[in-house]
């Protein structure tokens, strides 16, 4: 694993998105090494803010002119309560895209002496899953179909009826469940992309 963190450090990521758009986030994906095994550390979110109880990286929304990475450590500090010398940031995945097209602005990055702690404001608990838990177990996928909504009195004579065939945008939902956890929606997506990044690097070793 040592070797792979290496090259993720090495590379030079070169951002699918061109900047940074309207309501941006950058979030971490917080490494833990632990007797010679790597973890991913999750956070819950409190279930007294929106999207409660959802399982999610720590991270949010740039501040104005804030940087990128910048923004991913302070908002970590923040939420799991530690100081920015045990925050190792090492390298940085492709911008990804929500539904809502926000863009997000993915980091990996090590967490150093770390002790379970949070901001009980933000999260409700945090846990850890096995870097080889992902490596050898694929997501579930399931179909999710995105329709209009339209109100009451949308004027459906001047687009020629109630008929008319309005596009729909079809999404695949990506789940993983460990230990009563489940990891959905964009944080399985970031995590997804970052497992095959991880495959990619060892498949090329082999």
């Amino acid at each position: 694993m040592q070797d792979i963190l290496k090259k993720l450090q090495e590379e030079s990521c070169k951002p699918t998105l061109a900047h940074n758009h309207k309501g941006a986030s950058s979030i971490l994906i917080p490494l833990i090494e632990e007797k010679g095994e790597t973890y991913i550390l999750y956070e819950v979110r409190s279930r007294h803010i929106t999207q409660p109880l959802e399982v999610c990286f720590p991270g949010g929304r740039l501040e104005k002119h804030e940087k990128r990475k910048k923004a991913a450590l302070r908002e970590t500090c923040e939420e799991l309560l530690v100081n920015e010398k045990q925050v190792e940031i090492i390298s940085a995945l492709d911008g990804h895209m929500s539904v809502n097209g926000r863009a997000i602005w993915p980091f990996i990055g090590i967490l150093h002496d770390y002790h379970n702690t949070y901001s009980r404001d933000e999260v409700d608990h945090v846990f850890k899953v096995p870097l080889s838990y992902f490596l050898t177990h694929e997501p579930e996928v399931h179909k999710m179909v995105y329709k209009p909504f339209l109100e009451d009195n949308f004027p459906y004579e001047l687009v020629g009826g109630k008929d008319y065939p309005f596009m729909t945008m079809k999404r695949d939902l990506l789940f993983y469940q460990y230990d009563g956890e489940v990891i959905w929606g964009i944080t399985a997506e970031i995590t997804y992309k970052f497992i095959q990044k991880i495959k990619q690097y060892r498949k090329s070793d082999d």
